[in-house]
């Protein structure tokens, strides 16, 4: 659903005077890249990463790692918004991955860090799981069973802000839809500049072309007209996707398929003898002790006794999104941020 005057709002202005600056500056700039130290390849572009074969984890192992890291150097007039789109990402995970970039106006010739890469978070493992801090989704079969090696599909979604969150918990689909009309809530509709009761399908609909309802509530996971928010707190508590990754999910779910709405920032995974953690920020904060939370996340995981906790720490402040080796002495890392 549409919240008027949150952060999908698009700032046209900043936009043209980002490119303008851009293009001045890109004869000029000599930034050095986001991540330091020597890799075997240059950035080229990256591929947005949809599709991966994921093991389903036996009730007593560590989730997978799917994906992987790649890298991108900024165009001229490129925004860290347009990278994002291009290779399937949301907002926040980009610019999470580059604190110290401006998502405006990165630098021309600057590397950054497309985190392309996932640990899968804890759950059931059948049909649709959104983990909510991550802003993310994993589709599973909804036969999965664990131990077996399953195709997996995952997109970057936009989810409710801070006033109006996302719903946690286990739901189906309800019923599904293409082209809806949307009937605007009335605690929406107070919001609206221009207020109007009945939205039809079209351009100026923020569900886009296409709609799935949850069993929870009025919920549903839907499209959107602004692309751009995709990846940021900005919906009345729905699960938006860009237009075309819904467009390959719409036809892929049935009625009475199962999912779950999560709430994981933290996210332990092993790949081999190895350890990994992702940290996510908490969102809609939740948790009054993170570095507390996420020491318990770790028992829970049972992984504190096999972890270096130096680099377990620095990770969960600084919180990049991206699956950290925290494997109690593994070798220094080959690259370093900036």
């Amino acid at each position: 659903m549409q919240r008027a005057g949150s952060e999908t709002e698009r700032p046209v202005l900043r936009r043209l005077v980002a490119l303008a600056v851009t293009f001045v500056l890109a004869g000029v700039s000599a930034c050095g890249p986001i991540w330091l130290g020597r890799r075997r390849h240059p950035a080229a572009e990256p591929e947005k990463i949809t599709a991966a074969l994921a093991r389903v984890p036996e009730p007593d192992e560590l989730p997978g790692i799917v994906g992987r890291l790649q890298y991108h150097r900024v165009k001229p007039g490129e925004t860290l918004l347009d990278v994002a789109r291009e290779a399937g990402l949301g907002f926040h995970e980009l610019r999470d991955a580059n604190p110290t970039v401006d998502e405006w106006i990165p630098p021309a010739g600057a590397e950054v860090v497309v985190p392309s890469r996932w640990i899968l978070p804890r759950s059931k493992y059948r049909g649709l799981v959104v983990n909510i801090p991550e802003m993310r989704m994993y589709v599973f079969p909804t036969t999965a069973r664990p131990g077996e090696l399953v195709p997996l599909r995952t997109w970057a979604v936009g989810i409710g802000t801070e006033e109006a969150p996302s719903p946690i918990g286990p739901f189906t689909i309800r019923s599904k839809d293409a082209n809806p009309t949307w009937i605007v809530p009335d605690d929406i509709l107070r919001t609206m500049d221009n207020p109007r009761r009945v939205v039809p399908p079209g351009p100026d609909n923020p569900m886009g072309a296409y709609r799935l309802r949850l069993s929870h509530g009025l919920y549903a996971i839907h499209g959107t007209n602004d692309p751009w928010s995709i990846g940021r707190l900005t919906t009345h508590g729905c699960i938006r996707l860009y237009p075309e990754d819904l467009e390959i999910l719409y036809p892929s779910v049935a009625p009475g398929t199962p999912g779950e709405l999560l709430y994981q920032p933290v996210k332990f995974g092993a790949r081999g003898t190895r350890i990994f953690v992702e940290v996510h920020a908490d969102v809609y904060g939740r948790i009054r002790d993170f570095e507390r939370y996420a020491r318990a996340e770790a028992r829970k995981a049972g992984v504190d006794q096999r972890i270096d906790f130096g680099r377990f720490l620095a990770a969960v402040k600084e919180k990049h999104g991206i699956p950290v080796d925290v494997t109690k002495g593994a070798p220094p890392p080959t690259e370093k941020r900036a």
